[in-house]
């Protein structure tokens, strides 16, 4: 079976059942993009960009990427320490003469750019955050420096501050002369090409996706603002779109040299803080770096969290595969969208079995989307096993049933989720054209056409 055929057959599945999730999860619209090797493979859209104007979600469209700013101010400033500008132990103070005197002075870019400076996570007012009142700019940061930033001892512990990386912010203009936005993108984005990708708002062009509230209290979701960062653009202010986003945050694989040097990928990559997820995945951080297990394999990137956004990115640095996945509603889960993404794409990247062409055609003719009043099956062929998918579970892979084919009218369940059917046979019903369009026996289910969020991808 050659290899492109599974990644290509594991990537369309992929996208059918991103668009499923989409359309079940109430989210206006996702964005997606996955990159192998460098080459983009997958950029898709689906749903809207603004569900009150039914505009539709295109791949061009921007989104607020949020803390993934704090990756591209990471790449900003290990390109600095590469050039000899900056080092990951200089004080903060030594390089920001107004931070003299305050507590955050003493803070280093390390525990700045790994979340272990102990300062505060927005300062005492997050009133910004609700759409109340602006984002802080550069006299307020200072004043809230001014005011202490420290809440614990720096290195103690584990401690995310969106405060701490508008202070590298700080520092960055600090050793280039030049404004945040300015320096960014000389160092990170004009090199990569990257014109759809912006500090903040201000630097972004049209179209840009619309932020939608939440589901918590109401049926209907409501447009939210999505004003400039001021001076937490390095801590969240970026604007991108999936396929950029995805290719900025490959600078960071080890077969990358086109921005950081060997030794800057790994020591970004390298493990400063132990974590654990919302989904009790093992995870961490590094410098500018979220850490996340997936089937065993650490993957890297980061997430965020705007007004009205939801994103995630995650990079294997090994394998060179990145998978971002952007969403425009505030409680779309972008986690687990993407992993989900992820583990579609490394079934086929570690296949379980290596069927014979015969074989492989066999089992791909049994795939298609079906339904009952119990539920929906996504019967797909991924990593040389013919699977059946509950895509209405968060994880596709979590639970499966694995199909046996027994000639061209049956299955055997072989092995079955809970309280499934295993050992039991299901019975294929073709139309004319061969595709299946019914099953009998273990199942009762007919075919779904088309799988709903597909047609408004």
């Amino acid at each position: 079976m050659p290899a492109d055929d599974a990644m290509t057959h594991a990537l369309d599945y992929a996208d059918r059942w991103l668009a499923y999730r989409r359309w079940r999860l109430r989210v206006p619209g996702v964005q997606v993009a996955v990159r192998i090797g460098g080459e983009l493979v997958l950029e898709r859209a689906h749903g809207l960009a603004d569900e009150a104007t039914r505009e539709p979600l295109t791949t061009g469209h921007r989104f607020r990427i949020a803390s993934h700013s704090k990756s591209l101010a990471a790449i900003a400033a290990m390109r600095l320490v590469d050039e000899g500008a900056l080092r990951l132990d200089d004080a903060v103070g030594a390089l920001v003469p107004a931070l003299a005197g305050t507590d955050a002075a003493a803070l280093t870019v390390r525990e700045l750019l790994s979340h272990g400076s102990g300062a505060t996570r927005d300062g005492d007012d997050v009133a910004f955050w609700q759409l109340a009142d602006d984002f802080p700019d550069a006299d307020r940061l200072l004043a809230i420096a001014t005011a202490g930033v420290r809440r614990l001892d720096a290195s103690a512990e584990f401690k995310y501050s969106n405060i701490g990386f508008g202070l590298l912010g700080l520092a960055v203009e600090a050793v280039t002369g030049e404004p945040y936005a300015r320096a960014l993108e000389r160092l990170v984005l004009a090199p990569l090409g990257l014109e759809a990708t912006s500090a903040d708002i201000e630097g972004a062009s049209a179209p840009l996706a619309t932020g939608h509230s939440a589901l918590h209290s109401s049926d209907e979701r409501a447009p939210l603002g999505s004003p400039s960062s001021r001076a937490l653009a390095a801590a969240t202010g970026a604007v991108s779109t999936a396929a950029e986003l995805s290719d900025a945050l490959r600078v960071v694989v080890d077969a990358d040299d086109r921005l950081l040097s060997a030794t800057a990928r790994r020591r970004m990559r390298q493990r400063q803080w132990s974590t654990t997820g919302r989904d009790g995945a093992v995870a961490g951080y590094g410098l500018g770096l979220m850490l996340r297990e997936v089937d065993g394999r650490t993957w890297h990137g980061h997430g965020g969290a705007w007004t009205g956004q939801a994103t995630r990115t995650l990079v294997d640095a090994e394998r060179d595969v990145v998978v971002s996945v952007l969403a425009n509603a505030i409680d779309a889960p972008a986690e687990e969208l993407a992993v989900g993404v992820a583990r579609i794409v490394q079934a086929a990247l570690e296949p379980a079995a290596e069927p014979d062409e015969a074989e492989l055609e066999l089992a791909r003719s049994f795939e298609g989307s079906f339904a009952s009043i119990w539920g929906r099956l996504d019967v797909v062929e991924l990593g040389g096993r013919l699977l059946g998918i509950a895509p209405t579970a968060p994880d596709p892979l979590a639970a499966v049933d694995v199909l046996s084919p027994r000639g061209e009218d049956r299955v055997v369940i072989e092995a079955a989720t809970g309280m499934g059917s295993g050992h039991e046979e299901a019975v294929a019903e073709r139309d004319a054209t061969g595709r299946v369009q019914r099953w009998r026996g273990a199942w009762h289910m007919h075919a779904v056409e088309p799988v709903p969020g597909e047609a408004a991808g």
